[in-house]
């Protein structure tokens, strides 16, 4: 696969896998293939980084009140979230709401376990060529369906799977000992 370094490179990597001529820019672009390509980028995109990986997952993101109104206006960066106190929170409208005290006003800042979503050009390359592949094979699928050329998509989207394990297991601290069932074995020994 060729290295994704923008979403111009991604577009034009899935235009040639459907035999398309690729495009010199995204600004002023009127062609239908390049603004589904788009969409399914961003939506693809979104779903791998919703797993939670290193570069997006934050143990303790805080969320802030404005001086004035004391609301805590909504990051749409946010793709996942979960409370690290009692209380339970929503996104409602433009803001954050206490669920727990029916309120949109918060006296202090809060913490939360977020799961950020990250641009495209900022995606570790791993995930920039995964999503790319992944893209490409819906794409084919969606609106040409050759089996041929679906059938070596698959195959770089397995080889881009493949980089996004190796990527994990570097950035990871996995350790096996780690394990309950490993390391009573080892106390047995």
């Amino acid at each position: 696969m060729l290295t994704v370094m923008s979403k111009i490179d991604a577009v034009n990597i899935v235009l040639s896998s459907i035999g398309s001529a690729p495009i010199d820019t995204l600004d002023e672009n009127d062609d239908v293939d390049v603004d589904n390509i788009l969409r399914l980028l961003d939506r693809v995109s979104r779903q791998v980084q919703m797993q939670g990986w290193d570069f997006n997952t934050y143990s303790e993101y805080t969320m802030t009140p404005d001086a004035l109104t004391k609301k805590i206006l909504w990051n749409n960066s946010i793709i996942k979230y979960k409370s690290t106190d009692s209380n339970t929170y929503v996104k409602r409208g433009d803001y954050l709401y206490n669920m727990t005290d029916s309120t949109f006003l918060f006296a202090k800042a809060i913490e939360l376990k977020a799961i950020i979503a990250v641009d495209f050009e900022d995606l570790p390359q791993a995930f920039r060529d995964y999503v790319t592949a992944k893209v490409a094979v819906e794409f084919q699928a969606r609106y040409l369906g050759d089996t041929d050329v679906s059938q070596d998509l698959m195959y770089e989207l397995q080889e881009a799977a493949q980089g996004l394990t190796d990527y994990d297991l570097n950035m990871g601290s996995y350790n096996m000992l780690n394990l309950a069932g490993v390391s009573g074995t080892l106390e047995r020994t």
